[in-house]
């Protein structure tokens, strides 16, 4: 039976430049499919990604089930929430093993949906790591731009180890303007004198990965990895992008990645 938002979802896809399908349909080119997906999407550079949507708590092995299912294939995952699953803004505490997964899964945070009088909305909840070993303080993005599809694979060491594709609804832009908000929230912290140096210098490694785009934590090679694919889309002389966006994001992916090696003593 189809999800009651799977339509709603997929014609948000439908606008976005990048993506060339998208359907509810089922996939009658995969004949073996232990988790069929609720929504179908390809972009217009031939990548897959397959939607699931969650209104009951998925089980953690569920999860690297479809991972493994998907990857196999090369093709994406995304995962989207019901809302009434996850914390509510401004909650701080520990989270449900599943939650964990996904939100390691997206760089700290999770997509979610809700309706609000017939009405669909798409946020997502970010997830940060507060002084408390294993709590999270909890804060909603409600303005969610719908304007980007990619799929990547990405090495986890954590939580769902292993190398999967992973579908990313989150443009660029949005994802830097996240950051900025991270850095003014855990500023604003600090300076109430609630957080010793050492805590803002594991915050400082922290951004810069994410700022690779890549998983906290992640070894050597895919660091390494990670910075080349980054360089070489936003070098100034080749990117597609602005010519000051390119400089500026070139920067910041530099500077991420000596970071990291200096961090890590790597030479």
């Amino acid at each position: 039976m189809p999800h009651p938002v799977a339509d709603q979802i997929k014609s948000r896809f439908r606008k976005i430049q990048d993506v060339k399908f998208a359907s509810t349909a089922a996939d009658l080119t995969l004949t073996s499919l232990n988790h069929e997906p609720d929504i179908v999407v390809e972009t217009w550079m031939n990548s897959r990604l397959f939607v699931y949507l969650f209104s009951v708590a998925p089980r953690p092995r569920l999860i690297k089930s479809v991972l493994k299912q998907n990857t196999k294939a090369s093709i994406g995952s995304l995962f989207f929430v019901d809302a009434a699953l996850l914390p509510d803004d401004g909650y701080c505490g520990r989270l449900r093993d599943w939650q964990d997964d996904l939100r390691v899964m997206n760089r700290g945070a999770i997509f979610a949906f809700a309706i609000d009088e017939e009405s669909l909305r798409l946020l997502q909840v970010n997830m940060d790591e507060t002084t408390q070993r294993n709590e999270f303080s909890v804060w909603h993005t409600v303005d969610f731009p719908f304007d980007a599809v990619s799929v990547r694979r990405r090495d986890y060491q954590t939580n769902i180890r292993g190398s999967w594709y992973i579908g990313d609804i989150a443009s660029a832009n949005f994802k830097r303007r996240i950051s900025e908000e991270r850095a003014r929230q855990r500023f604003h912290y600090r300076t109430r004198g609630t957080r010793p140096l050492e805590t803002a210098q594991a915050e400082q490694i922290s951004a810069a990965y994410l700022a690779l785009e890549i998983e906290v934590g992640a070894g050597q090679a895919a660091v390494k990895e990670a910075f080349r694919n980054l360089a070489r889309k936003y070098h100034p002389d080749v990117s597609e992008h602005e010519k000051d966006e390119a400089e500026k994001r070139f920067k910041e992916v530099r500077s991420a990645y000596d970071r990291i090696k200096t961090h890590r003593r790597w030479s």
